[in-house]
């Protein structure tokens, strides 16, 4: 194996607390890999993916939490208005939610990707939609 310091030649350093540090023991030894060398590839990979898509684990929670918030919204206005949900239209306002949630989730990562705004619209509860 070739001589990796003829390679990387830059230094960052960094200091950390023993809580700390134990921690990344922790995490780098989990991955067989040295601390210094572990945290370089995180390091590396947060850079790399800088302002990438989400991961599919936050797109996924936020997916679910649009979801509830479409069914609170809809439960709301439904509660308001005739003052009673049956259980066909709350299977409806269920469905409705689930079907539309990965779409609204990933709208809401674009748009605050592009200009920051995480504002999220109850378009639902406004229209009385289930």
């Amino acid at each position: 194996m070739p001589d990796r310091s003829l390679f990387l030649s830059k230094t960052i350093g960094v200091r950390v607390t023993e809580a700390d540090y134990a921690r990344l023991q922790a995490l780098a030894d989990a991955e067989g890999k040295p601390v210094g060398e572990w945290c370089r590839a995180v390091l590396l990979d947060l850079a790399q993916n800088a302002g990438d898509k989400p991961k599919p684990i936050e797109q996924a929670l936020l997916a679910e939490v649009i979801a509830l918030r479409t069914i609170v919204a809809n439960l709301t206005y439904a509660f308001t208005g005739d003052g009673k949900v049956t259980r066909e239209h709350m299977l409806a306002v269920i469905d409705r939610a689930d079907k539309t949630k990965l779409k609204r989730a990933t709208d809401l990562f674009a748009r605050v990707s592009r200009n920051g705004d995480p504002k999220v619209e109850s378009q639902d509860a406004e229209k009385g939609e289930s």
